[in-house]
């Protein structure tokens, strides 16, 4: 017969931060379960501040797609504006090139009143060749 030894356990015993005193293998089970709610609740504040930055950076995004459209049809009036006054005159011009327009209808035609084309146009310089 062989004889075996009998081991004796040890219990060692801690106290933890409340003053409590608890078996060696629930303060490791404890120390786990605390990395675990750590974790989560790291998780949770770095998913928050995630929401929040990437929510002000889309509605940053919105703002700037919004005022690009608004410059794009405050472009799109003023080209339609040019449009309009190039027909006016030219319809103007051809109409005192036949004839058609009496001096007098002459004198009541206002004329338009100068846009932003008008006021930054470059005026005609001869080009001596």
């Amino acid at each position: 017969m062989i004889q075996r030894e009998k081991r004796s356990r040890i219990k060692f015993y801690l106290r933890d931060r409340d003053g409590v005193e608890e078996k060696k293998g629930e303060g490791d089970s404890r120390s786990v379960l605390d990395a675990f709610f750590l974790g989560k609740a790291l998780a949770e504040a770095l998913n928050e501040r995630i929401e929040s930055s990437v929510g002000e950076f889309l509605s940053t995004i919105g703002r700037l797609q919004a005022e690009q459209q608004k410059q794009v049809e405050d472009f799109q009036a003023d080209v339609l504006d040019r449009v309009k006054r190039a027909k006016e005159k030219a319809a103007r011009e051809a109409a005192e090139a036949q004839g058609l327009v009496s001096k007098s209808a002459k004198e009541n035609i206002t004329p338009n009143e100068p846009g932003p084309a008008d006021e930054d146009s470059v005026s005609e310089v001869p080009i001596d060749d």
